[in-house]
């Protein structure tokens, strides 16, 4: 799989994206769908077609109406209404209310019919269009049956929403019941097995219903939570599991899940509660990492990073005069000749000053980018190979004898970076430190810097694809590059007529068109987004490569041999 398209996810489908305005006509077309869209195309058809034989009994048709498809109306704006206030109410104890979160929350629980529903709706409505053009009584009664179901499955499911639904929470503390949710492990190195379980504890199921759990889950994960469970699971502890596709490093806080119920048909789901929370943490792994030739530099410095090529046995030697016993293997012949006397060569030293390093992970990246979904989803590899890099020469120099601070860059005003310093036996924290890296528009280069010692070194790990900012032309430092160039990823999978593809298995609500529709224009934007991040930062990337060379300070690129990362200087 690419890597990109993980960030559509199976559906791709959700209100994130969505402006407020499309999300109120979703609300409007729902909200009236079932009592006034069927009146509307009869009279659209009536007016188009001859209709005087069936004319006499629209006062029946009126008065089933009012009888039948007001109270499902008014079942459904009771429902929506109490729940909208529950919801409501309970993020204002948490001391938060979202943004936008009473229109989203109207649509969800408005939302009733799934794409089956609606299917059915539409294909009953169809054939009341044909069978008023074309006189067609067959077509009319199997329009009847097609509404007279869904109406019956939407009223039982409204029902429950408002007398079953309204009490959840309620029944499942009488009854000792909970839903809960954990990973296991719930931390784990990048590209480990997790396992996703959600315990349901008599959770109450009515008969001739499912309950289902569904979530997309952060895009990188490439796992959408999917589970169903019938009304036995009212007497029991069950656990529904799966494992994710997918572990790259990054904390993960998942949101609550959407618990609903469905009817046996699988024509209505009646939003329940947002439920079961959940955290995954994923630490980046260490990797071996290998210095190569010697970059050619403008200052008589070597560089901060040559303790990586330098042996402990590298010291030059020392010498003295032979005194009585001295071990005689020691003798240097050739020096005893020229001096005239015995010349006895000391034993090899190291040094015992060691340097303080700060080894500093550059994620800056412009506000275009770093604010966008889609864009991160592209760099979001990018920046594991960047954080890689930078805990293997943390681990490297530390193994040397050197004295490292690993700073991170925060993007926070207040506390715009994070120090750590690399300890024997701390390399957890060093981890727990990379998985919390993330590309961010606000800590620049000058603010890594900040009180940088007299006697202290900077590192910069960086795969910048942006120009220096105007103040760090002061900035003394050795600079490790990851071109940025090569680690964007290739174009999405897939064609126009992707979403045509049944991927899922029979019966499936990602197989429906709508939904596949949605799918491939997700993964067009996603491709779209990948262009523009290789107009932005593919030619940028060679130009920081030439203007960070061309400062004659210490300058390594780096390249990958397998698992190994390479530091040179082609």
């Amino acid at each position: 799989m690419n890597a990109t398209e993980g960030a559509l996810g199976p559906q791709g489908r959700g209100l994130r994206n969505d402006q407020s305005f499309v999300v109120l006509l979703k609300v409007l077309f729902h909200g009236v769908l079932l009592v006034f869209l069927p009146f509307l195309v009869g009279g659209l058809a009536a007016s188009m077609a001859e209709v005087s034989q069936v004319r006499d009994t629209l006062g029946a048709l009126v008065r089933f109406a009012a009888a039948f498809l007001l109270p499902v109306l008014v079942l459904q704006l009771v429902s929506i209404t109490v729940k909208v206030r529950r919801e409501q109410a309970a993020w204002k104890a948490e001391g938060e209310l979202p943004q936008e979160a009473l229109l989203a929350s109207v649509y969800r629980h408005v939302r009733v019919m799934t794409d089956k529903g609606l299917g059915l709706l539409f294909g009953a409505l169809a054939a009341v269009v044909l069978s008023l053009a074309f006189r067609f009584a067959e077509l009319g009664i199997m329009a009847v049956l097609g509404l007279s179901t869904l109406y019956l499955v939407v009223a039982a499911g409204m029902v429950l929403s408002t007398f079953v639904v309204v009490r959840f929470e309620e029944r499942l503390a009488s009854r000792g019941g909970s839903i809960g949710r954990d990973f296991s492990p719930v931390v784990c190195e990048a590209g480990d097995s997790v396992e996703e379980r959600f315990h349901l504890e008599r959770v109450p199921v009515p008969p001739g219903f499912n309950l289902r759990i569904h979530q997309q889950l952060p895009a990188r994960l490439e796992t959408e939570t999917r589970h169903v469970a019938s009304s036995a699971v009212s007497q029991r502890r069950v656990t529904l599991a799966r494992v994710l596709r997918r572990t790259p490093r990054g904390m993960y806080r998942i949101g609550p899940a959407a618990v609903a119920y469905s009817d046996l048909f699988g024509l209505t789901e009646v939003s329940v509660a947002q439920a079961a929370s959940g955290q995954l943490k994923v630490l980046p792994r260490f990797h071996p990492i290998a210095l190569g030739e010697s970059p050619l530099v403008r200052v008589p410095e070597e560089g901060d990073l040559s303790v990586l090529r330098r042996l402990p046995t590298d010291d030059h030697f020392r010498f003295r005069d032979y005194a009585p016993g001295d071990d005689s293997r020691r003798l240097h012949w050739k020096l005893s000749v020229k001096v005239g006397k015995l010349q006895v060569r000391l034993p090899e030293t190291v040094p015992v000053t060691r340097r303080k390093v700060r080894l500093a992970l550059d994620t800056f990246q412009p506000w275009g980018v770093a604010t966008s979904d889609d864009a991160l989803a592209v760099l979001a590899d990018a920046l594991d190979h960047l954080v890689e890099v930078w805990l293997a020469l943390a681990r490297a120099l530390t193994e040397r004898g050197e004295s490292v601070t690993l700073v991170l860059p925060t993007g926070d005003p207040a506390r715009p970076v994070e120090s750590l310093a690399c300890r024997s036996g701390t390399q957890p924290r060093w981890r727990d430190l990379g998985a919390r890296a993330a590309w961010q528009p606000r800590t620049d280069l000058t603010q890594l810097s900040d009180g940088l010692g007299r006697d202290e070194f900077l590192v910069v790990v960086t795969a910048r694809a942006t120009p220096l900012p105007q103040d760090a032309s002061a900035l003394k430092a050795t600079w490790v590059f990851l071109p940025l160039a090569t680690e964007l990823p290739g174009p999405v999978a897939g064609n126009q007529f992707q979403w045509l593809r049944q991927r899922f298995p029979p019966g499936a609500t990602e197989n429906g068109v709508w939904v596949g529709f949605q799918r491939g224009r997700a993964r067009m934007n996603l491709e779209l987004a990948r262009q523009r991040v290789m107009r932005i930062l593919g030619g940028g990337s060679l130009a920081s490569e030439a203007q960070l060379r061309s400062r004659g300070e210490p300058f390594y690129k780096v390249s990958r041999a397998g698992l190994t990362y390479l530091l040179g200087a082609p």
